[in-house]
């Protein structure tokens, strides 16, 4: 599972110099608005994060989503979006987006925010009833992973099926003990020795809790959350762009570490 859920989304619909040209967009707005809640989830906010949508000149929207499902524009979230997206869904969303009168997306609706919000919440017994199948060192921030999963998701690994509803996985993040030369130490084993834990990042399924998420970006059931070091969630970081990452994943449950938890399982 990747941890860094607060990548910036600024920019990502900015002109990109050599670009082809794309024929005028000649979508229906009324259509677009239908797939328009997944944008809404990023691109309406009264924080500005993200560029705005609204207002914006149709063949110019359509030249953009076209740029990132072909993958000559660059961004994980935006790429696995656009991906999913037809021709005519791309018209649609630039003729819905072009028709919204300018600065009519800073205030969120309650489907957005039902988006954003997520079910999960902190397992009481962990790690108790959890297997730790994955340990990893990022040495640009010198943190140390480690994954657990619940004994249903394990179960499920074991038997070659993917998670089902009840399955959790959680990754401790924690600061790795530097030396004096501000190098993290290494134990006997090669693994670094840890310091205090600076979060939890979490990820569940559970029935009906895909619902009121957009086809775009529905990961079956799961939903995603940051909690603390003292392992309450940190409401201020939404799921959308849980939902974006791990959406290419759909094969493999959605878990950036499926097989080296079917590895773990099965030994």
């Amino acid at each position: 599972m990747r941890s860094r859920h607060s990548v910036g989304l600024v920019g990502v619909l900015l002109i990109s110099l050599g670009l082809p040209a794309a024929a005028a967009a000649a979508g229906d707005a009324s259509a677009g608005k239908s797939k328009s809640l997944a944008c809404q989830a990023c691109h309406v906010s009264s924080a500005g994060a993200a560029p705005r949508l609204a207002g914006q000149r149709e063949a110019y929207i359509a030249r953009q989503l076209e740029a990132f499902k072909a993958g000559d524009r660059k961004d994980p979230f935006m790429n696995a979006i656009a991906a999913q997206l037809g021709a005519a869904d791309i018209a649609n969303l630039a003729a819905f987006w072009s028709k919204q009168p300018p600065g009519s997306d800073t205030s969120e609706s309650s489907a957005v925010a039902a988006i954003k919000k997520s079910h999960m919440v902190f397992p009481r017994s962990f790690p108790k009833g959890f297997t730790l199948y994955l340990t990893a060192n990022d040495a640009k921030e010198n943190v140390v992973s480690r994954t657990y999963v619940n004994t249903v998701g394990l179960q499920a690994a074991r038997a070659r099926k993917p998670l089902p509803d009840g399955s959790q996985i959680i990754v401790v993040k924690s600061a790795a003990r530097l030396g004096p030369d501000k190098k993290p130490l290494v134990a006997k084993d090669g693994s670094w020795v840890t310091d205090k834990i600076a979060a939890y990042v979490g990820m569940e399924s559970h029935a009906g809790w895909g619902k009121d998420i957009p086809e775009l970006l529905r990961n079956a059931n799961w939903n995603y959350a940051v909690f603390t070091a003292e392992k309450t969630p940190r409401a201020e970081i939404g799921q959308t762009i849980c939902l974006a990452c791990h959406k290419p994943k759909a094969a493999e449950s959605y878990l950036f570490s499926s097989k080296e938890l079917q590895a773990h399982a099965l030994k």
